[in-house]
């Protein structure tokens, strides 16, 4: 059976302690290791104890549910908001959120939630199986010096130049070959690379954030930004989307 790590954040403390029980007597999949009662402080209990699951209240003093998990620079647990208004429920969608429960709790629905989260915590083990096996493959290039075997995952994006492909790697070298994109593209692995506009296809292990604003663009881990096209902005948000297994935290 696998276990999630879990924290409670409720500015009352009858409702961390309800909570809990319920967990505790309902929900053996989920392991409590920590409850907090005010939203700053549970920012760094996030950070310290790294949990799988965050249980979170919405009206907290300092700090909403909402406003704690925007204040967060990573965001890598699932998050279920529980609460006592029914009238966040499009904010919690918005958020992301696996689930919203409604106080007084019902231990019924309590372990309908847990078993969405073991299900969703299951298939991001498998995806992130999936993508490590393929971030080591390496393809093999010919150029004008010979052949080079390259590892996936050295290249941070691929830049199309008519016939020619420019490949830039992460160590800031290049490497110029004669084979234009789109034969790139069906060699290359397609959960981490994405053809961002005709001309570059990125690796999405190099992405730190992207937005709307400007056009819509990406900015890689290098610095630079890269112009997202217009007509593929929806799929490159749900490609990312996959790819992190949640809503992507920078995402602005």
């Amino acid at each position: 059976m696998r276990i999630l790590k879990s924290i409670i954040i409720d500015d009352e403390l009858h409702g961390r302690n309800n909570l809990h029980s319920l967990l505790k007597s309902y929900c053996p999949e989920i392991d409590v290791i920590g409850k907090c009662g005010k939203p700053f402080e549970a920012k760094k209990m996030i950070y310290e104890l790294k949990p799988d699951v965050v249980f979170l209240d919405i009206n907290m003093p300092q700090l909403n549910g909402f406003e704690l998990l925007d204040s967060l620079s990573e965001k890598d647990f699932l998050t279920v908001f529980v609460t006592a208004h029914a009238e966040f429920g499009i904010q919690a969608v918005k958020a992301n959120a696996v689930d919203y429960l409604l106080k007084p709790i019902d231990y019924i629905e309590l372990q309908q939630t847990v078993k969405k989260l073991i299900s969703i915590s299951e298939n991001k083990i498998v995806d992130k199986e999936t993508r490590s096996s393929t971030t080591e493959k390496k393809i093999l290039v010919s150029h004008s010096e010979g052949s080079s075997l390259i590892a996936c995952a050295d290249i941070v994006k691929l830049e199309g130049n008519n016939n020619y492909t420019v490949i830039h790697f992460s160590n800031k070298k290049s490497l110029t070959v004669a084979k234009t994109l789109k034969e790139f593209e069906t060699s290359i692995p397609e959960d981490i690379f994405f053809r961002i506009h005709k001309a570059e296809i990125i690796n999405l292990n190099y992405v730190t954030d992207y937005t709307h604003r400007d056009g819509g663009y990406v900015t890689m881990k290098t610095g630079e930004r890269i112009e997202i096209s217009r007509r593929r902005f929806q799929d490159f948000e749900a490609v990312m989307k996959k790819f992190s297994g949640t809503s992507p935290s920078n995402h602005k």
